[in-house]
C-alpha cells in the first residue's frame, strides 16, 4: 500500500521540522519496512513508502527525532498517491507554481535509489508523478512567472524598504536557495556580499550573476558582515543556528533578517532593531500568489485527477502481461522437462519428441486462453491486485527489481 507521512508548513511549524530534518540520514532504520522516499525541503518532510507497517513507520519517526506523528498528515492508497502528484505538480506548496520541489524530490528519489530503499512500487509512482508534473507545467500557466520562497522574501523586503536599488544584502549559503535570492536580488540592484563554509562554491555562484558588485568571503567573517548591513539572506544546510547572540552586536538602524533554513540558521531573537522573518512568516504573500492563480490551479487540479486514475490503471494492468509471460515460460519449461524424460525412458520415441512438444504446448495454450481472457477483461477492476497477487503466491513468482531508466529522474524537461 502506498502511504505518505507529511509533515509541511500547514500542520508544524519550523523548529519541528528543522527536528525532522535529519531523517535523509537513517535509510537503513526505514528499509526494513519496505520502500521508502525520504524528502527534506524548507517547507516538508515528506516519509513516502510502500508498505503495511504504518505505525512501526510511525514509532521511528518519533524514536529518531523525538516528534510525535500525532499531528502529521497521513495519506494512503489512492489519496497517497494523489498527494504525491499535487506535491510534485506544486499544488501543494506554500507558493503555488514554484518549481523546486519536483527537483527537490528527483534529488530525494535518487537518495533512495543509492541507498537500495526503493524498487518497482515507488519507482513508478515516481515516474507519473514527474510525468504529470510536466504536464501542469506545459498545460497551464501556474508556472508562468516562476515564484518561491526566496523569490517572496526579496519581495518582501522590497517592501519594507521601498526601492532596494543600491542596498547591500548579506547571503549565507551558495545552494539552490540562495541562488534563487541572489538572482532576485541581481534584478533589483542590490549589492550581494556571499558567505559560504566552502569559498569555491561561493566563486562559483558569484560568476552566475553578472550585472551587480559580489563580494565573497569565508563564512568566518559572518559575525562581522551580519552587523555591518540592513539585508540578511540565511540559507544553510548547517543543524544548529550559525547566527546566535554571541556574535550579535546591537545597532541602531534597523535590520530585516531572512531567515530560509531547515533546521533555522537564526536563533530566537530580542532585539527592537532587527526583524526576522522565518519561511513561514511570508505565507501572507504566497496566499495572494493563489488567488492569482486560481484558473491555473484549477485546471492543474483536474490534470492531476486524471493522471491519479491513468496510473490505478496502469499499476492495475503493468502486472498482468509479464504473469502470463511467466506462466506460459513455465508451462513451457515443465512441459520440455517431462518430456525429455519421457524420450529418456522410453515411453516417447526420440523422432515423435518434437510432434509431442507441439501437442503439449497447443495443450498449455488452450489450459491458459480462459484465464488470459479473464485476466485482460478484468484489468480495470480493483480486485485485480488480490487476483495477481494470488497467482504470484501460487506460482512463487519473484518480485521484479526496481529499473531506474523506468523513471523520469534523468528527463530534467
Amino acid at each position: 500500500m502506498y502511504l505518505v507521512i507529511s509533515f509541511n508548513y500547514k500542520n508544524s511549524d519550523v523548529t519541528t521540522r528543522g527536528k525532522l530534518s535529519i531523517l535523509p540520514n537513517f535509510y537503513d532504520e526505514f528499509k526494513q519496512y519496505g520502500e521508502v522516499i525520504i524528502v527534506a525541503t524548507c517547507n516538508r518532510i515528506e516519509v513516502v513508502a510502500f508498505s503495511e507497517l504504518l505505525n512501526p513507520l510511525l514509532t521511528k519517526i518519533t524514536q529518531l527525532t523525538g516528534v510525535s506523528c500525532e499531528n502529521a498528515f497521513i495519506y494512503k492508497g489512492k489519496e497517497a498517491i494523489k498527494h504525491i502528484f499535487k506535491v510534485l505538480s506544486s499544488l501543494d506548496s506554500m507558493v503555488v507554481g514554484e518549481t523546486q520541489i519536483t527537483g527537490q524530490y528527483k534529488e530525494a528519489f535518487m537518495k533512495a535509489y543509492e541507498e537500495g530503499a526503493i524498487r518497482k512500487n515507488l519507482s513508478r509512482l515516481m515516474h507519473f508523478g514527474f510525468k504529470c508534473a510536466k504536464r501542469v507545467r506545459n498545460e497551464t500557466d501556474i508556472s508562468s512567472k516562476p515564484v518561491s520562497v526566496a523569490s517572496i522574501a526579496v519581495r518582501k523586503a522590497k517592501e519594507v524598504l521601498g526601492d532596494l536599488g543600491g542596498y547591500s544584502a548579506v547571503v549565507v549559503g551558495a545552494g539552490d536557495t540562495s541562488r534563487i535570492v541572489c538572482k532576485h536580488l541581481e534584478k533589483q540592484g542590490v549589492n550581494i556580499i556571499l558567505l559560504n563554509r566552502t569559498y569555491e562554491n561561493g566563486i562559483a555562484l558569484k560568476e552566475q550573476i553578472k550585472d551587480v558588485n559580489v563580494d565573497v568571503h569565508s563564512i568566518d567573517k559572518l559575525d562581522k558582515f551580519i552587523n555591518q548591513y540592513r539585508l540578511l539572506f540565511t540559507a544553510t544546510s548547517a543543524q544548529n543556528p550559525i547566527i546566535h547572540d554571541g556574535i550579535i552586536e546591537e545597532r541602531e538602524f534597523r535590520r530585516f533578517w531572512f531567515d530560509l533554513a531547515i533546521p533555522s540558521d537564526i536563533c530566537e531573537i530580542e532585539s527592537e532593531n532587527i526583524d526576522l522573518f522565518r519561511v513561514d512568516d511570508l505565507k501572507d504573500i504566497s496566499d495572494e500568489n493563489i488567488k492569482q492563480r486560481e484558473e491555473a490551479i484549477k485546471k492543474a487540479e483536474n490534470i492531476v485527477n486524471e493522471m491519479v486514475e491513468e496510473y490505478i490503471k496502469f499499476i492495475q494492468t503493468s502486472e498482468i502481461n509479464p504473469i502470463l509471460k511467466e506462466l506460459r515460460q513455465k508451462a513451457e519449461e515443465i512441459s520440455k522437462d517431462v518430456i525429455t524424460n519421457a524420450v529418456k525412458k522410453k515411453f516417447i520415441k526420440e523422432e515423435d519428441e518434437k510432434a509431442v512438444e507441439k501437442i503439449v504446448h497447443t495443450a498449455f495454450k488452450r489450459f491458459l486462453h480462459n484465464p488470459t481472457i479473464t485476466l485482460k477483461q478484468n484489468a480495470n477492476d480493483p480486485k485485480i491486485d488480490i487476483l495477481l497477487s494470488s497467482i504470484k503466491k501460487l506460482f512463487k513468482f519473484d518480485e521484479n527489481l526496481m529499473d531506474i531508466n523506468r523513471c523520469e529522474y534523468h528527463n530534467k524537461g
